[in-house]
């Protein structure tokens, strides 16, 4: 599950966790409007596909799997997901390796989700707020930037905001 970044092979939390908050806030906002479109499936579709890698990715409730993969060395590797075969760097934050940005963000993301699913699918929808509030806290109780932690996401994604933007974005979602 979860989204590549380009058309490359890596899996950067952060702008991940972005888009899927954009896409719930739209269907959240815009759910008529998409379901006249005849669009509402491949929207939720959408949503879920990073919302389950999200809830994989978070392996206990201070730990966040937050990139798979090296900007580095995947942006050299075009072929199809199903032929690789090179083997795969993962970096995760957690209590010694903190990122709060990525943590609020992600947050934020499963958060806008549950509200999206709650009245189809309220079961997935407690399971993605349950996450969202571990994952808040969490990011609020062992702060430190996403980029200092996860040293090769710096020259792709750096946090040039600090945190407290993710974290205030992930408390107003929740």
């Amino acid at each position: 599950g979860g989204y590549y970044d380009a058309g490359d092979h890596v899996k950067f939390g952060l702008p991940m966790a972005f888009t899927v908050t954009m896409l719930s806030w739209s269907v959240i906002e815009f759910r008529d409007q998409i379901a006249e479109a005849g669009e509402l499936e491949h929207a939720l579709e959408a949503i879920k596909w990073g919302t389950d890698y999200f809830v994989k990715a978070h392996t206990s409730p201070n730990v966040l799997w937050a990139e798979v993969g090296d900007g580095d060395t995947d942006h050299y590797c075009w072929q199809r997901p199903e032929d690789m075969t090179t083997s795969r760097h993962a970096y995760k934050i957690d209590e010694n390796n903190p990122g709060s940005d990525l943590a609020g963000e992600t947050a934020a993301a499963m958060a806008a989700a549950s509200i999206v699913f709650k009245k189809t699918n309220p079961h997935y929808s407690r399971l993605l707020l349950h996450h969202a509030q571990q994952l808040f806290e969490f990011g609020d109780k062992y702060r430190g930037r996403y980029d200092a932690s996860v040293g090769v996401v710096k020259s792709y994604y750096a946090s040039v905001s600090g945190y407290m933007d993710e974290l205030l974005w992930g408390a107003s979602w929740l």
